[in-house]
């Protein structure tokens, strides 16, 4: 019987190279986390202009308080006087981030009084500000996968 001898050779070089770009995305999640960081802002932002309705709604201002207020700041929503503490949130990019290429955390200028809005005390309800959107985690962690996989839109490998 004859034998059939079958040589396949075949370039692999661009496999080699986008392994290493996969490798190289891996250790630098620098471009996840600004997205991320705008991800939360439009979260936290359009929690803040629905009066919370992002956490299960705020609770209302007490009559007093609310009296008070209508009269020094007319026409102000909850959480509003100067607008401090909204333009914290509503620009993270004022917020303090600390980034390295595998690790962020953001805060919020040091705003004496946003913790005891955030938690609220025994004389005032708590109104979340900052939260983490429902399936955010899910979601972010796709997006991790997106970028070592493609680097954010380039073409897909796999």
């Amino acid at each position: 019987m004859p034998r059939v001898k079958l040589n396949v050779d075949f370039d692999n070089q661009g496999m080699h190279d986008e392994i290493d770009s996969m490798q190289r995305r891996a250790r630098d999640f620098r471009p996840v986390f600004r997205k991320i960081r705008e991800e939360l802002r439009t979260a936290w932002t359009k929690n803040y202009m629905s009066n919370g309705l992002e956490v299960g709604g705020w609770a209302p201002l007490d009559a007093e308080y609310a009296s008070w207020k209508a009269t020094r700041f007319p026409g102000a929503p909850p959480l509003v006087q100067t607008g401090k503490l909204f333009n914290s949130i509503a620009s993270v990019n004022s917020a303090n981030v600390e980034m390295d290429r595998k690790s962020v955390r953001f805060s919020l200028p040091d705003i004496r009084y946003a913790k005891f809005h955030e938690y609220g005390t025994t004389k005032m309800p708590k109104r979340e500000m900052i939260f983490e959107p429902v399936g955010a985690a899910k979601h972010w962690v796709e997006l991790m996968a997106e970028h070592v996989n493609t680097g954010l839109g380039l073409k897909r490998f796999f």
